[in-house]
């Protein structure tokens, strides 16, 4: 079975579409399947920052950058009312021990913005694609729990998972990462927990006609 968002007629956002604009700490994975989500609907403009090698991709560098991202004379991005900005981390600890509390601290000032979220996965992006084909949470016993998710979701695909055509499940992530969601009392979700559905589902409330037509006639 081909998928993949060519299936989709490309259309340019119109002056009228709402625009998202991600940020996520991964350079490639993350990149890669917001990516598919670009100008499949004019109603919708989906906009992924590239990170470059100098980039700080810890929480509160994407934050820095979001933010430096519609300031100044030549502004990245133009942010324009009802347009929202996502950021999209990990909940794997640094080295330094200073990532949870990073969190905090950015979801807090993304609090006190008008449409400016922050969507967690426990412990990496991994968990969210895992959702794509899977209704239930797998619990890792090794020392190296990322590495164990990544194992687990490229099993689930011949080829690995592949940004160009398995986002088209996104309908399925979405009810499957949503039903087994859990968190702590510091919004912080448990081991096994994404949070990307709430992003996932700003996407799919405007394309799901899209992606059901195709899904039914591959």
């Amino acid at each position: 079975m081909i998928l993949t968002n060519r299936l989709f007629e490309r259309q340019a956002p119109s002056r009228e579409a709402k625009s998202l604009y991600i940020f996520c700490e991964g350079k490639e994975r993350e990149y890669k399947y917001f990516k598919y989500f670009e100008r499949i609907d004019s109603r919708i403009n989906v906009e992924v920052y590239k990170l470059n090698p100098h980039d700080d991709n810890s929480p509160q560098g994407l934050l820095d950058l979001a933010e430096n991202s519609f300031i100044g004379d030549k502004p990245k991005f133009t942010l324009q009312e009802n347009d929202e900005v996502w950021i999209v981390l990990d909940s794997d600890p640094d080295k330094s021990n200073s990532r949870e509390e990073q969190i905090k601290k950015i979801k807090s000032e993304c609090d006190l913005k008008e449409n400016w979220f922050v969507v967690e996965s426990n412990p990496c992006f991994e968990v969210w694609l895992f959702f794509h084909q899977n209704d239930k949470v797998e619990e890792f016993e090794s020392d190296d729990v990322c590495k164990s998710w990544k194992k687990k979701v490229n099993e689930n695909y011949e080829g690995g998972f592949d940004s160009r055509r398995h986002p088209i499940f996104i309908e399925e992530a979405i009810e499957n990462a949503e039903r087994n969601f859990k968190a702590n009392e510091n919004r912080k979700p448990l081991k096994g927990s994404s949070e990307v559905y709430l992003l996932a589902k700003t996407i799919f409330n405007v394309i799901k006609d899209k992606i059901r037509k195709v899904k039914n006639n591959l």
